[in-house]
């Protein structure tokens, strides 16, 4: 820089004139030279260190990606529902599901019930006959529907149905040669059959139905089951299935597994990005020269950038030492990952022996989920660990357990049953339609009087039970059967699918000796009767779990105590109010009383009877009572104690969730914060053992968590302090970059002046020269 300094200025000398512009530049950057170039070699150095370590986070925010699938819980839970055929029917996980191979029978879709007005109408205009319309639907009566001047045509009346809340929809079909009037229950199944009356219009000419009421009906396994929808749900725990069509008399499987191969696969994949991770640490920290083709190649552009440094052997040690030695508090042989194949050699490269894992997973994937994820286990059933979170420490408590969760329930007095002593045997419920038409030749003893049937078939159940009727009045001495009252009745309830037998002012009713009659529902030898309320009819108000207060219809008629005890469920779950509160209600009886439960477990379940009109014979208890939470203490290794009642789940009182602020009885942070865990009953008090474990996959999480994203992990640390490095060097810079300004500033107005005074001597020399010079 010297040498060229005074090269310009010699050269400018001689030619007396100066190059101000160049001159001033050369001068002022000589003098930061020095400065500029240290903070240079500074920043290099600095920004060299700041991208190696933003290069390995990035990577080991990828290769926790692959952790966070393994120190997942649920990974170990998921599992698959295959079905044989699709078009019969599908199925899906919903929950925890065990393995299983399961044979499906799908016999029969469910169907909303369809009613048409046979009379047929001129347009959908016409008049109907004033009156009052009554619908029920299951047994659920709604209010009446007045047909007055105001809706009562064809039209007007389908707008005041579908305009209200009455369990069906209406319809006015055109039918070429004429309009009627169609009425669809709003829901399927066998519970959705209609009574429709109170119309001359419609009494007088009657109903054709075109679908009849059914529940959809499969078999698994050879047991039937049926439900309201087409969706079957929990028949198998953890498993929805989906009836599309159906094929009597033929099995399709359906096998559901746990996803075995999807955990071996995140395992492997685990091995191989940790060994990518392993490689990258390597380069990182490599001392070895670069030949000049790899120091061109992006490949190594990172090669040897923390070679030395304390905080790379850190990180490596850290990795190294959470994959390490046995987990403690697995009390069982699974607890290291040599037992599930993995082991890392000497060049610090994880091996893995796949056919000692699958050995491992087939057994059940329990084991491998204690092993690598963060989780928890009971010595009681009833307990479950559902989690907890990077606040959860490790280790073994002890729950005293004072109080179990239950669900708030009323319970009514003694019923006042039916005066004569009258009662009904009802069969199961007929799961195949068209056999039960067909007759074998069969018997029974009613009271003590046999009962026999001929072998036939029938077109319809109306006939089959008029023939059975017949029967019955005969063999018990009825002098006009059809004509005078029948002491023992037959009937077909639609919506339990199921026979009825009822005595008519006979008191006790036996049934024995049943044979040949399995296709009708008998399938046992001998039944004793239930016996019957006789219902007046009348409204109920209630509310559940905090619904708005609502009411319902209960129909008149003689029922026994469980039949009314599902009709008042299945009215009171379809109610609107109850729906729009996500509510929903059992109904249970102890052979002499009725109890009304919420399903919800908890504080926050109630039930509430208002009030009712009429159903005096049912004894209902007005009033309002509530549930209660799961209740009791831990008892942390400190020998501190937290209240588990405190945090209870406000949906479900069995659940608890530990809050991550929660201290205890000493003072400090509890150790249990973020743990979640179920009670699910049993005797209190009693006390029970949990241990929460951290497997080897949450292990490492926490590491490169702790590492690298927390405030004061080491390496956010030093990132946050190359980066404070830089602003200081970018302000260093600045202030260089300002002194280099004011330099050139400088010697610029100095040789401007320095300019002018050479000049000025030159117009002298040259005067005198001038002057002197012709004097010659």
């Amino acid at each position: 820089m010297a040498n060229e300094v005074g090269t310009t200025l010699l050269n400018s000398l001689t030619n007396s004139t100066f190059d101000i512009g160049n001159m001033s530049k050369v001068l002022a950057e000589a003098e930061v030279a020095g400065p500029r170039s240290i903070l240079e070699r500074n920043q290099e150095k600095t920004n060299t260190e700041l991208n190696a370590l933003t290069y390995l986070q990035s990577n080991m925010n990828a290769f926790k990606s692959y952790l966070q699938d393994l120190s997942n819980p649920d990974t170990y839970t998921q599992a698959s529902a295959v079905s044989g055929n699709e078009s019969l029917f599908t199925a899906n996980i919903t929950g925890t599901a065990v393995n299983g191979s399961y044979q499906i029978e799908s016999r029969q879709l469910a169907q909303a019930n369809t009613q048409v007005v046979n009379k047929i109408y001129a347009s959908a205009s016409d008049t109907l006959s004033n009156g009052t319309l009554n619908i029920s639907v299951g047994g659920n009566s709604y209010d009446p529907i007045t047909i007055d001047a105001s809706n009562n045509t064809l039209e007007g009346l389908q707008r005041t149905i579908n305009n209200g809340d009455y369990g069906v929809n209406a319809s006015v079909i055109n039918t070429g040669s004429g309009y009627q009037l169609m009425f669809t229950s709003k829901e399927t199944g066998a519970a959705s059959e209609m009574q429709i009356s109170g119309i001359s219009d419609f009494d007088t000419q009657g109903f054709t139905t075109t679908s009849t009421a059914q529940d959809a009906i499969m078999s698994v396994n050879g047991v039937m089951v049926t439900s309201s929808t087409n969706t079957f749900d929990e028949v198998i725990p953890g498993v929805e299935i989906d009836l599309k069509s159906t094929q009597p008399g033929v099995s399709t499987s359906l096998n559901v597994s746990q996803d075995t191969a999807g955990v071996i696969e995140k395992v492997e994949s685990f091995v191989e990005v940790f060994n990518q991770l392993d490689t990258i640490l390597d380069e990182l920290g490599s001392y070895e020269d670069l030949t000049e083709e790899q120091q061109e190649s992006e490949e190594y552009t990172f090669w040897g950038d923390l070679a030395g440094s304390s905080l790379l052997k850190q990180v490596r040690r850290d990795l190294e030492s959470s994959l390490s030695g046995a987990i403690s508090e697995i009390s069982s042989d699974y607890n290291s990952l040599a037992v599930i194949g993995l082991s890392i050699n000497r060049d610090g490269e994880m091996e893995l022996d796949k056919g000692r894992l699958e050995d491992v997973a087939e057994l059940g994937l329990d084991n491998l989920k204690t092993l690598l994820s963060k989780g928890g286990s009971s010595d009681d059933p009833l307990i479950n660990i559902l989690g907890g979170n990077e606040n959860t420490q490790t280790g073994n408590y002890s729950i005293d357990i004072t109080q179990n969760a239950t669900r708030a329930t009323s319970t009514g007095g003694a019923v006042t049953f039916d005066a004569e002593g009258d009662q009904r045997v009802a069969g199961a419920r007929v799961f195949d339609q068209d056999s039960l038409l067909t007759l074998q030749n069969s018997s029974f003893d009613l009271n003590g009087t046999n009962v026999s049937f001929t072998a036939q078939s029938f077109s319809t159940r109306e006939d089959l039970m008029s023939y059975m009727q017949t029967q019955i009045d005969t063999a018990t001495g009825v002098a006009n059967p059809g004509v005078d009252p029948s002491l023992f009745t037959i009937e077909y309830d639609a919506a339990q699918a199921r026979f009825e037998i009822t005595s008519q002012d006979q008191g006790a009713l036996n049934l024995t000796n049943v044979t040949g009659l399995s296709s009708q529902g008998f399938t046992q030898t001998d039944y004793s009767g239930e016996n019957l309320v006789n219902v007046s009819g009348g409204t109920i108000d209630f509310s559940v779990d905090g619904s708005t207060a609502t009411s319902i219809n209960v129909a008149a008629g003689n029922f026994t105590l469980s039949e009314i005890a599902e009709s008042l469920r299945t009215s009171m779950n379809a109610n609107a109010e109850v729906k729009a509160a996500g509510a929903s209600l059992a109904v249970t009886t102890d052979g002499s009383s009725l109890s009304i439960s919420s399903n919800r477990f908890g504080g926050n379940s109630s039930v509430d009877i208002s009030g009712f009109t009429g159903l005096a014979e049912l004894n209902l208890t007005t009033g309002a009572s509530s549930g209660q939470n799961t209740d009791g203490t831990i008892t942390m290794s400190d020998g501190s104690t937290i209240n588990i009642g405190a945090y209870a789940d406000s949906e479900d009182g069995r659940k608890i969730k530990i809050s991550d602020f929660a201290v205890g009885s000493g003072g400090d942070p509890a150790e249990v914060r973020g743990l979640e865990f179920e009670i699910l009953g049993g005797t209190v008090p009693r006390t029970s053992e949990i241990t929460f474990s951290q497997g080897f996959a949450s292990r490492m999480e926490e590491v490169i968590s702790n590492l690298f994203e927390n405030e004061d992990g080491l390496v956010t640390q030093r990132l946050e302090s190359l980066n404070n490095k830089n602003a200081e060097y970018d302000e260093k810079e600045e202030k260089l970059d300002t002194r280099y300004d004011k330099l050139l500033l400088k010697y610029q107005l100095q040789f401007s002046a320095l300019q002018s005074l050479l000049s000025s001597s030159e117009q002298t020399r040259n005067m005198l020269s001038a002057t002197f010079g012709s004097d010659n």
